[in-house]
C-alpha cells in the first residue's frame, strides 16, 4: 500500500510540473505574439507614412519616368554646349534631340525643368524653360520654351504646331488656364487662353484677344478685339485680367545638367 501511495504522489507531481510548463509556454507565446503585433503595427505605420509622403503634392519634382527621354535630350544638349562647335556643319540640326524646339537652341543658356499638373487629372505636365542664371532668387522666372504631356502611351507636345521663344510664349495660371501670347508684327499682337482637353494632351481654346495698331500721323492708334469682335480697351483689359490669376503653387525649377 505504501508503494501505491508513493506512485500516486509521483504522478501528481509530474502532472503539476507538466501544467506549469504548459502555462509558462503559453505565457511565452502570448508575449511573442504581442511583440509581433506591435512590430507589425509600427511597420504598417512606417509604410503608410512613406506612401503618404510619396503621394504628397508638396514634392512637385519627384522622378517621373515617362519624361526621362525628353530630359536626357536636353541634358545631352547642355553637356555638349548646345553643339556650338557643329553650327557650320551639316550635322548641326541632327545633333539635337527630336523633341527640342528650335528657339531654345539659338544660344547657350541655363536650362530648367519643372512638373505641374495643369488640368488636375493626376498626371503632371513637363515644362522646359531657360534664360535665368539661377534659382536662388524668390522671383526666379525663366523663359518658357516647351510644354509636354502624356497621353497614356507617349509623351507629346501640348502645342505641337507652335514654336515657343521670344515672339510667342506661354504662361500658366490658376484654374488650368494656359495663356499663349504672340506678336506677329509691330502692329499686331494677341493673347489666347487655352485649357487642356479631356484627353490630357490636346487643347481647347477658351478665349482669344488681339490688339491692332496703326499710325494716324505720328500717333499710334490701337484697336482691341475679342474673338474677332472689336471691344473697348477697358473691357479688353478687364477680361484678360480675369484669366491671369497667379498660380498658388510655386513651380520647383531644377536645372538640367
Amino acid at each position: 500500500m505504501k508503494i501505491r501511495k508513493t506512485n500516486k504522489i509521483h504522478i501528481i507531481a509530474i502532472i503539476v510540473l507538466l501544467v506549469t510548463f504548459l502555462l509558462v509556454g503559453c505565457e511565452t507565446n502570448t508575449t511573442g505574439q504581442k511583440q509581433t503585433i506591435t512590430d507589425g503595427t509600427e511597420e504598417k505605420k512606417i509604410n503608410e507614412s512613406s506612401t503618404t509622403k510619396l503621394n504628397n503634392d508638396e514634392l512637385p519634382n519627384e522622378k517621373i519616368d515617362i519624361y526621362n527621354h525628353i530630359l536626357e535630350e536636353y541634358s545631352d544638349m547642355v553637356q555638349n554646349d548646345f553643339y556650338i562647335d557643329l553650327r557650320d556643319s551639316d550635322s548641326y540640326d541632327s545633333s539635337f534631340g527630336e523633341n527640342i524646339g528650335l528657339e531654345i537652341r539659338t544660344h547657350k543658356q541655363n536650362v530648367y525643368y519643372a512638373f505641374y499638373d495643369i488640368d488636375g487629372n493626376g498626371t503632371k505636365e513637363l515644362i522646359i524653360a531657360g534664360g535665368e542664371n539661377g534659382v536662388a532668387s524668390p522671383t526666379f522666372s525663366p523663359w518658357n520654351y516647351d510644354l509636354y504631356g502624356y497621353n497614356g502611351h507617349d509623351v507629346v507636345h501640348i502645342f505641337p504646331e507652335m514654336e515657343f521663344g521670344y515672339r510667342t510664349n506661354f504662361s500658366l495660371y490658376e484654374n488650368g488656364i494656359i495663356e499663349v501670347f504672340y506678336s506677329s508684327s509691330a502692329a499686331k499682337s494677341g493673347v489666347d487662353f487655352y485649357k487642356i482637353a479631356a484627353d490630357g494632351t490636346s487643347t481647347e481654346l477658351v478665349d482669344s484677344f488681339a490688339t491692332v495698331s496703326h499710325l494716324e500721323g505720328d500717333t499710334p492708334v490701337f484697336t482691341y478685339f475679342q474673338n474677332g469682335n472689336e471691344i473697348p480697351q477697358e473691357e479688353y483689359d478687364a477680361k484678360i485680367q480675369s484669366y491671369t490669376i497667379a498660380l498658388t503653387t510655386v513651380l520647383d525649377w531644377i536645372q538640367i545638367q
